[in-house]
């Protein structure tokens, strides 16, 4: 087989951001947002969504899920969700890779189920990563 023959075969991996943009489109979510550990953001979809107001968000999940660790003594928190009166959802997911912590992030419309698509897009995240 020649080089030609084996690159044509050979499918590349998807990208951070492909991943986020079709899980931002299977799940029909307003926006997802990919953060380190400290709510500063690495990939946003759509890319002009004020990431500033996700990130808050995040460092703010963030403490409450290590409140709830710490003074609850529940174990490892791996997601955060809040709902507001309109029913949309901020859903945080911890993606933990050699170690290392990441958050996604997911703005949800009412009534649009959201649990396979994070799941699938944090697989994604780790194979990439991995």
């Amino acid at each position: 087989m020649s080089d030609r023959e084996h690159k044509q075969e050979v499918t590349p991996s998807p990208s951070l951001q492909q991943i986020l943009a079709e899980a931002r489109k299977r799940g029909n979510f307003q926006v997802m947002v990919l953060t380190s550990i400290d709510g500063l953001p690495i990939i946003t979809i759509p890319p002009d969504y004020k990431s500033d107001l996700a990130s808050a968000m995040v460092a703010l999940l963030q403490k409450v899920s290590n409140d709830a660790q710490g003074q609850l003594g529940m174990s490892g928190v791996d997601e955060v969700t809040i709902r507001s009166e309109d029913r949309t959802r901020l859903v945080c997911r911890r993606v933990i890779i050699a170690g290392d912590e990441l958050i996604l992030v997911a703005v949800v419309s009412p009534g649009c189920p959201y649990r396979r698509i994070m799941n699938w897009a944090v697989r994604g995240i780790k194979e990439v990563l991995s």
